[in-house]
C-alpha cells in the first residue's frame, strides 16, 4: 500500500510534464490571420465542384481564383469578383471529362482581409 500513493504522485508529474511540454508546442506555431472561407459565394449559371485561391506571396491579396465546373462549360463566358466591386472575365475554360477547368486573374488584386463575398456569373 506504501507504494501506490508514490506512484500517483509519479503519475501526476509526468501527466504535468507533458501539458506543459504541449502547451510549449503549440505556442510555437503563430500562423496570421487570414480571411479565405468567405461568408457568401454566389455562383449562377453552372454547378462548380470546387474552388481554390491564388495569394500573393505575402497572403495580403487574393490574385486568382480556380473553379472546377461539372460539364463542359468550355464555349460560355465566366465572370467573377469580389464583394460589390464589378465582374471581370475569366479566361476560356478547358473541358477534361467530366469537368471544366476555368481560372479567373484579376486585374487588381483583392485584399484577403476585406473578401467577404465572391460572386460567379457563366453565360
Amino acid at each position: 500500500m506504501r507504494n501506490k500513493p508514490r506512484s500517483i504522485v509519479a503519475g501526476l508529474v509526468v501527466i504535468g510534464a507533458l501539458a506543459a511540454g504541449g502547451a510549449a508546442f503549440t505556442a510555437a506555431n503563430v500562423i496570421p490571420d487570414t480571411v479565405m472561407g468567405f461568408g457568401t459565394s454566389t455562383i449562377t449559371g453552372a454547378t462548380a465542384t470546387s474552388l481554390t485561391y491564388t495569394r500573393s506571396a505575402d497572403g495580403s491579396t487574393i490574385t486568382a481564383a480556380t473553379l472546377v465546373f461539372t460539364g463542359d462549360i468550355s464555349t460560355k463566358t465566366v465572370q467573377a469578383g469580389f464583394n460589390t466591386n464589378a465582374l471581370e472575365n475569366c479566361a476560356a475554360g478547358t473541358y477534361a471529362s467530366p469537368s471544366t477547368t476555368v481560372v479567373c486573374t484579376f486585374g487588381t488584386a483583392q485584399p484577403t482581409a476585406s473578401a467577404s463575398t465572391f460572386n460567379v456569373a457563366v453565360s
